[in-house]
């Protein structure tokens, strides 16, 4: 599903955000990215998504070489990955219903499977009650189910957490990391990057650990 070969990247004053990182995250998984700030994880995450070019080294997402994929078909990658935020990037001018029906619109669906898709995946995170209020109306556990309904709307085969419980309280993020286990048992493949130990807790989900952009020693992904 997803394979990265002795990646490494750098940042401009010779910031190393990612060194000799290799890993393969087979189909249907569930595997956590940890470690503390500036370890990489955001950065990992960003090149799995093409968001990111890596310096040297081969990222496989879906049998696609993110090396050799042109610009204007990024979408071909991109239509089959989920993305969730820790700081959730919904627009304040819409609705909670119209955040995540933008999702099925870029993609031209038609009216019906927006509407039908739309609802399915609020009821998945139960939010059809507040499917006419505006972000800034919702507690943010309530503002992270909606980006979380926005990323599994289009029936993606990855999805990828940048710390979507960042800005939570323990009991919020214990929920949040319920809807993510969720999608997991529907068959989507899930990267979840934390800096919480506690999240790890009473899982055995595997987790791929990162120290100062380096994959540490204790990293359990067999």
């Amino acid at each position: 599903m997803i394979q990265l070969f002795n990646i490494y990247k750098t940042y401009s004053g010779n910031i190393h955000a990612l060194h000799d990182i290799s890993f393969t995250v087979k189909k249907g998984g569930f595997y956590f990215i940890t470690g503390p700030s500036g370890a990489g994880k955001s950065t990992l995450l960003k090149i799995i998504f093409r968001w990111e070019n890596v310096d040297q080294g081969q990222v496989l997402v879906n049998g696609i070489n993110l090396s050799k994929i042109r610009e204007s078909n990024l979408y071909i990658l991109r239509r089959h990955i989920g993305v969730v935020f820790q700081d959730y990037k919904l627009l304040p001018g819409r609705t909670v219903y119209e955040n995540v029906a933008l999702a099925q619109e870029v993609i031209g669906a038609s009216k019906k499977s927006i509407r039908l898709k739309t609802w399915d995946a609020l009821k998945s995170v139960g939010l059809t009650q507040k499917r006419n209020a505006y972000p800034l109306q919702l507690a943010g556990g309530e503002q992270q189910r909606v980006a979380i309904a926005r990323a599994i709307v289009n029936s993606p085969k990855i999805l990828l957490a940048d710390e979507p419980t960042g800005n939570l309280d323990p009991e919020i993020s214990q929920e949040i990391l319920k809807l993510f286990i969720k999608a997991n048992q529907s068959g989507v493949t899930v990267l979840f990057a934390t800096h919480s130990q506690n999240l790890l807790k009473n899982t055995n989900f595997p987790a791929i650990s990162l120290f100062r952009g380096k994959m540490t020693a204790n990293t359990d992904i067999s």
